[in-house]
Protein backbone atom coordinates (compact mmCIF):
# COMPACT_ATOMS: atom_id res chain seq x y z
CA UNK A 1 0.00 0.00 0.00
CA UNK A 2 3.19 2.69 1.09
CA UNK A 3 4.63 1.58 -2.48
CA UNK A 4 0.80 2.53 -4.51
CA UNK A 5 0.46 5.35 -2.53
CA UNK A 6 3.97 6.82 -3.27
CA UNK A 7 3.70 6.02 -6.89
CA UNK A 8 0.13 8.09 -6.52
CA UNK A 9 1.72 10.96 -5.21
CA UNK A 10 4.79 10.91 -8.10
CA UNK A 11 2.05 11.30 -9.95
CA UNK A 12 -0.32 13.40 -8.72
CA UNK A 13 3.01 16.07 -8.15
CA UNK A 14 4.34 15.01 -12.05
CA UNK A 15 0.62 15.97 -13.33
CA UNK A 16 1.00 19.44 -11.41
CA UNK A 17 3.97 20.25 -12.49
CA UNK A 18 3.08 19.65 -16.21
CA UNK A 19 -0.49 21.58 -15.39
CA UNK A 20 1.87 24.82 -13.88
CA UNK A 21 4.73 24.88 -16.55
CA UNK A 22 1.75 24.13 -19.31
CA UNK A 23 0.05 27.50 -17.69
CA UNK A 24 3.26 29.51 -17.61
CA UNK A 25 4.08 28.96 -21.26
CA UNK A 26 2.97 31.52 -23.57
CA UNK A 27 0.18 29.97 -25.98
CA UNK A 28 -0.59 31.09 -29.29
CA UNK A 29 -3.99 30.48 -30.63
CA UNK A 30 -5.63 30.45 -34.28
CA UNK A 31 -9.09 32.32 -34.39
CA UNK A 32 -11.60 32.66 -37.61
CA UNK A 33 -12.78 36.23 -37.99
CA UNK A 34 -16.50 35.37 -39.12
CA UNK A 35 -17.51 38.57 -40.72
CA UNK A 36 -18.46 38.58 -44.22
CA UNK A 37 -18.63 41.05 -46.97
CA UNK A 38 -14.88 42.86 -48.48
CA UNK A 39 -14.71 44.99 -45.17
CA UNK A 40 -13.34 43.23 -41.59
CA UNK A 41 -12.07 44.80 -38.08
CA UNK A 42 -9.31 43.16 -36.90
CA UNK A 43 -9.92 42.26 -32.71
CA UNK A 44 -6.67 44.93 -31.32
CA UNK A 45 -7.93 44.25 -27.77
CA UNK A 46 -5.21 44.10 -25.36
CA UNK A 47 -3.75 40.65 -24.13
CA UNK A 48 -2.36 39.14 -20.51
CA UNK A 49 -0.64 36.52 -21.79
CA UNK A 50 0.15 34.73 -25.39
CA UNK A 51 -0.71 35.33 -28.54
CA UNK A 52 -3.11 35.20 -31.45
CA UNK A 53 -3.16 35.37 -34.77
CA UNK A 54 -7.19 36.13 -36.30
CA UNK A 55 -7.86 34.89 -39.99
CA UNK A 56 -8.84 38.09 -41.33
CA UNK A 57 -9.38 36.55 -44.46
CA UNK A 58 -8.35 33.02 -46.75
CA UNK A 59 -9.65 30.45 -48.50
CA UNK A 60 -12.91 30.13 -46.54
CA UNK A 61 -13.19 33.24 -45.59
CA UNK A 62 -12.91 35.81 -48.93
CA UNK A 63 -9.49 35.72 -50.05
CA UNK A 64 -8.55 32.91 -52.26
CA UNK A 65 -5.29 33.78 -52.80
CA UNK A 66 -3.52 34.53 -49.48
CA UNK A 67 -4.54 33.89 -45.62
CA UNK A 68 -4.45 37.40 -44.20
CA UNK A 69 -3.62 37.54 -40.48
CA UNK A 70 -3.63 40.15 -37.20
CA UNK A 71 -1.89 38.81 -34.63
CA UNK A 72 -0.95 40.20 -31.10
CA UNK A 73 1.77 39.11 -28.82
CA UNK A 74 1.87 40.05 -25.15
CA UNK A 75 4.83 41.11 -23.50
CA UNK A 76 7.05 37.37 -23.21
CA UNK A 77 5.16 35.71 -25.89
CA UNK A 78 5.42 33.94 -29.12
CA UNK A 79 4.27 32.59 -32.06
CA UNK A 80 4.67 28.77 -33.39
CA UNK A 81 8.17 27.28 -32.61
CA UNK A 82 10.60 27.57 -35.32
CA UNK A 83 8.77 26.19 -38.76
CA UNK A 84 8.30 26.21 -42.44
CA UNK A 85 5.65 27.14 -44.62
CA UNK A 86 5.50 25.79 -48.50
CA UNK A 87 4.87 29.21 -49.67
CA UNK A 88 5.98 33.01 -48.83
CA UNK A 89 5.34 34.59 -45.69
CA UNK A 90 5.61 38.56 -44.99
CA UNK A 91 4.85 40.44 -42.11
CA UNK A 92 4.63 44.40 -41.16
CA UNK A 93 4.54 45.19 -37.76
CA UNK A 94 2.07 47.72 -36.73
CA UNK A 95 2.97 48.33 -32.77
CA UNK A 96 5.51 46.98 -30.52
CA UNK A 97 8.93 45.32 -31.38
CA UNK A 98 8.96 41.81 -32.81
CA UNK A 99 11.76 39.58 -32.54
CA UNK A 100 12.36 37.25 -35.44
CA UNK A 101 14.56 34.43 -35.91
CA UNK A 102 15.49 33.47 -39.13
CA UNK A 103 17.29 30.40 -39.57
CA UNK A 104 20.11 30.59 -36.40
CA UNK A 105 19.78 34.69 -37.12
CA UNK A 106 17.78 36.86 -34.86
CA UNK A 107 16.66 40.36 -35.67
CA UNK A 108 14.34 43.03 -33.79
CA UNK A 109 11.69 44.76 -36.06
CA UNK A 110 10.16 47.82 -35.36
CA UNK A 111 6.88 49.51 -36.01
CA UNK A 112 6.38 49.72 -40.14
CA UNK A 113 9.13 47.42 -40.86
CA UNK A 114 8.67 44.35 -43.24
CA UNK A 115 9.69 41.12 -43.05
CA UNK A 116 10.43 38.65 -46.39
CA UNK A 117 10.13 35.02 -45.55
CA UNK A 118 10.53 32.88 -49.05
CA UNK A 119 9.06 29.48 -48.88
CA UNK A 120 10.91 26.74 -47.02
CA UNK A 121 13.03 28.96 -44.30
CA UNK A 122 12.96 28.13 -41.14
CA UNK A 123 11.49 31.30 -38.83
CA UNK A 124 9.80 32.48 -35.81
CA UNK A 125 8.75 35.60 -34.47
CA UNK A 126 8.07 36.47 -30.67
CA UNK A 127 8.03 39.61 -28.02
CA UNK A 128 10.81 40.00 -25.78
CA UNK A 129 9.75 43.35 -24.91
CA UNK A 130 8.00 44.54 -22.22
CA UNK A 131 5.47 45.93 -24.57
CA UNK A 132 2.64 44.64 -26.54
CA UNK A 133 3.02 43.96 -30.02
CA UNK A 134 0.78 43.24 -33.20
CA UNK A 135 1.50 43.15 -36.45
CA UNK A 136 0.07 41.69 -40.04
CA UNK A 137 1.20 38.99 -41.44
CA UNK A 138 0.18 37.48 -45.44
CA UNK A 139 1.06 34.08 -46.41
CA UNK A 140 0.54 33.77 -50.29
CA UNK A 141 -0.83 31.91 -52.08
CA UNK A 142 -3.00 29.54 -49.72
CA UNK A 143 -2.64 25.89 -51.58
CA UNK A 144 -4.45 24.17 -48.25
CA UNK A 145 -7.87 25.24 -46.89
CA UNK A 146 -6.65 24.41 -43.44
CA UNK A 147 -3.79 26.54 -42.44
CA UNK A 148 -2.31 24.04 -39.61
CA UNK A 149 -1.80 21.44 -42.16
CA UNK A 150 0.98 24.24 -43.84
CA UNK A 151 2.98 24.79 -41.16
CA UNK A 152 6.27 21.89 -40.29
CA UNK A 153 8.70 21.98 -37.40
CA UNK A 154 12.19 22.94 -38.62
CA UNK A 155 15.76 22.50 -36.78
CA UNK A 156 17.93 25.80 -36.96
CA UNK A 157 20.15 26.15 -39.96
CA UNK A 158 22.28 28.80 -41.33
CA UNK A 159 20.78 31.11 -43.63
CA UNK A 160 22.85 33.15 -45.94
CA UNK A 161 22.45 37.16 -45.43
CA UNK A 162 19.94 36.79 -43.47
CA UNK A 163 19.59 40.27 -42.86
CA UNK A 164 18.62 40.88 -46.10
CA UNK A 165 14.87 39.68 -45.69
CA UNK A 166 14.44 42.52 -43.20
CA UNK A 167 12.61 45.47 -45.38
CA UNK A 168 12.52 48.88 -43.72
CA UNK A 169 11.24 52.09 -45.07
CA UNK A 170 10.84 55.54 -44.12
CA UNK A 171 7.00 56.62 -43.72
CA UNK A 172 6.58 59.89 -44.92
CA UNK A 173 5.49 63.34 -43.27
CA UNK A 174 2.40 65.04 -43.63
CA UNK A 175 3.65 67.88 -45.14
CA UNK A 176 5.60 65.62 -47.56
CA UNK A 177 2.87 63.79 -49.08
CA UNK A 178 1.59 64.61 -52.89
CA UNK A 179 -1.59 63.81 -54.80
CA UNK A 180 -1.96 60.23 -55.30
CA UNK A 181 -0.63 57.28 -53.21
CA UNK A 182 2.71 57.98 -51.94
CA UNK A 183 3.54 54.27 -52.27
CA UNK A 184 6.68 52.28 -50.72
CA UNK A 185 7.03 48.96 -51.14
CA UNK A 186 8.76 45.95 -48.63
CA UNK A 187 8.67 43.76 -51.65
CA UNK A 188 7.06 43.00 -55.10
CA UNK A 189 8.11 42.11 -58.27
CA UNK A 190 11.39 43.78 -59.05
CA UNK A 191 12.47 42.93 -55.49
CA UNK A 192 12.08 39.49 -55.82
CA UNK A 193 8.83 38.44 -54.15
CA UNK A 194 5.21 37.08 -57.14
CA UNK A 195 3.03 39.21 -54.58
CA UNK A 196 3.43 43.45 -53.84
CA UNK A 197 3.19 44.17 -49.99
CA UNK A 198 3.74 48.09 -49.59
CA UNK A 199 2.81 50.99 -47.66
CA UNK A 200 0.45 53.69 -49.41
CA UNK A 201 0.16 57.57 -47.92
CA UNK A 202 -2.54 59.86 -48.64
CA UNK A 203 -3.13 63.07 -48.35
CA UNK A 204 -6.33 64.66 -47.64
CA UNK A 205 -8.61 65.14 -50.78
CA UNK A 206 -6.82 62.97 -52.59
CA UNK A 207 -6.44 58.98 -53.12
CA UNK A 208 -6.31 56.10 -55.76
CA UNK A 209 -6.80 55.99 -59.33
CA UNK A 210 -9.85 56.36 -61.74
CA UNK A 211 -12.59 53.67 -60.76
CA UNK A 212 -10.89 50.35 -62.57
CA UNK A 213 -10.72 46.72 -61.58
CA UNK A 214 -7.76 44.28 -61.82
CA UNK A 215 -6.97 41.06 -62.95
CA UNK A 216 -5.30 39.73 -59.51
CA UNK A 217 -6.57 40.08 -55.75
CA UNK A 218 -6.40 43.48 -53.70
CA UNK A 219 -5.91 44.10 -50.46
CA UNK A 220 -5.94 46.81 -47.92
CA UNK A 221 -5.01 47.24 -44.16
CA UNK A 222 -5.70 50.47 -43.04
CA UNK A 223 -2.82 51.72 -40.57
CA UNK A 224 -3.94 55.33 -39.91
CA UNK A 225 -6.81 57.46 -40.35
CA UNK A 226 -9.57 56.64 -42.70
CA UNK A 227 -10.12 56.24 -46.52
CA UNK A 228 -13.53 55.87 -48.58
CA UNK A 229 -13.54 52.75 -50.52
CA UNK A 230 -15.84 52.72 -54.41
CA UNK A 231 -16.70 49.39 -54.28
CA UNK A 232 -18.64 48.81 -57.33
CA UNK A 233 -21.77 50.95 -57.21
CA UNK A 234 -21.51 51.35 -52.91
CA UNK A 235 -19.26 53.26 -51.25
CA UNK A 236 -17.76 51.83 -48.36
CA UNK A 237 -15.90 53.88 -45.35
CA UNK A 238 -12.77 51.49 -43.89
CA UNK A 239 -11.05 52.71 -40.62
CA UNK A 240 -7.80 52.04 -39.03
CA UNK A 241 -7.63 48.34 -38.04
CA UNK A 242 -10.60 47.91 -41.19
CA UNK A 243 -9.00 45.16 -43.78
CA UNK A 244 -10.72 45.66 -47.62
CA UNK A 245 -10.67 42.16 -49.97
CA UNK A 246 -10.96 43.38 -53.62
CA UNK A 247 -11.37 40.13 -55.52
CA UNK A 248 -10.85 40.30 -59.48
CA UNK A 249 -13.04 41.75 -61.30
CA UNK A 250 -14.61 44.62 -58.53
CA UNK A 251 -14.74 47.99 -59.94
CA UNK A 252 -13.27 50.07 -56.88
CA UNK A 253 -10.74 53.09 -56.07
CA UNK A 254 -10.32 54.91 -52.63
CA UNK A 255 -10.07 58.07 -51.65
CA UNK A 256 -9.06 59.96 -48.44
CA UNK A 257 -12.20 62.82 -47.94
CA UNK A 258 -11.10 63.03 -44.15
CA UNK A 259 -8.73 66.44 -43.15
CA UNK A 260 -6.21 64.08 -42.13
CA UNK A 261 -3.40 62.12 -43.52
CA UNK A 262 -4.53 58.11 -44.14
CA UNK A 263 -1.65 55.20 -44.63
CA UNK A 264 -2.77 51.82 -45.58
CA UNK A 265 -1.23 49.06 -46.69
CA UNK A 266 -1.49 47.53 -50.32
CA UNK A 267 -1.12 44.01 -51.32
CA UNK A 268 -1.28 42.63 -54.59
CA UNK A 269 -2.00 38.85 -54.64
CA UNK A 270 0.30 38.00 -56.69
CA UNK A 271 1.46 41.33 -58.69
CA UNK A 272 0.66 40.44 -62.84
CA UNK A 273 3.76 39.21 -64.68
CA UNK A 274 2.90 40.01 -67.93
CA UNK A 275 3.40 43.73 -68.92
CA UNK A 276 -0.12 44.24 -68.56
CA UNK A 277 -1.17 47.39 -67.54
CA UNK A 278 -2.28 46.78 -63.33
CA UNK A 279 -5.19 48.91 -63.32
CA UNK A 280 -7.84 48.56 -65.99
CA UNK A 281 -10.02 51.92 -66.11
CA UNK A 282 -13.25 51.30 -65.74
CA UNK A 283 -16.21 54.41 -65.92
CA UNK A 284 -19.15 54.19 -63.81
CA UNK A 285 -21.90 55.98 -65.70
CA UNK A 286 -25.48 56.48 -63.95
CA UNK A 287 -28.14 54.92 -65.51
Amino acid sequence: MKVIFGVLLLAAAAATASAQSNASRPQWDLRLNETRGPIRRADVSPLATGAVSEILGGPTSGSDNAYLLYTRMAPGARGPALFTLPVDHYYVVLSGRMTVQIGTDMFVAEPMTGVVIPANMPHAVSNAGTQPEAHLEVIAPAPSRDLMTMITAAQPRKVENAAQYIRRITVPAAKDLKPGLNGQAFTNRAMGSPNTVRLDSTMPGSGGPATHVHRFEQVYFIVEGATTISYGADKLKASKNDIVILMPGVVHTNANESGLPERHLTMLLPQNDDGAPADIEFEMKPR
